[in-house]
């Protein structure tokens, strides 16, 4: 069975609660993040054991291995996130 390959987009409070939706789903793998806050960004990876960290999101979207994407910042960034280059 293949996985679905998903990148988080901040990592904040909110992530918490997104992450449990994946943390037990064989289906899901949660396989990058992305925060401005780097300290903040390591200790999630570790907690939850993900591959790949970065910095800057238009990284994370180029990702060939992310399938799909959360966008868990602020609600004014998202629109810019979400949209193309």
């Amino acid at each position: 069975m293949s996985q679905l390959c998903v990148g988080l987009i901040g990592v904040g409070f909110i992530a918490d609660l997104h992450y449990l939706g994946y943390k037990d789903n064989p289906r899901v793998k949660l396989h990058a993040v992305c925060d401005v806050d780097e300290a903040l960004l390591q200790r999630r990876a570790r907690e939850w054991g993900v591959e790949k960290v970065y910095t800057d999101y238009h990284k994370l979207l180029a990702d060939p291995n992310v399938d799909a994407v959360e966008v868990l910042t602020r609600h004014h960034l998202h629109a810019e996130m979400a949209s193309p280059p």
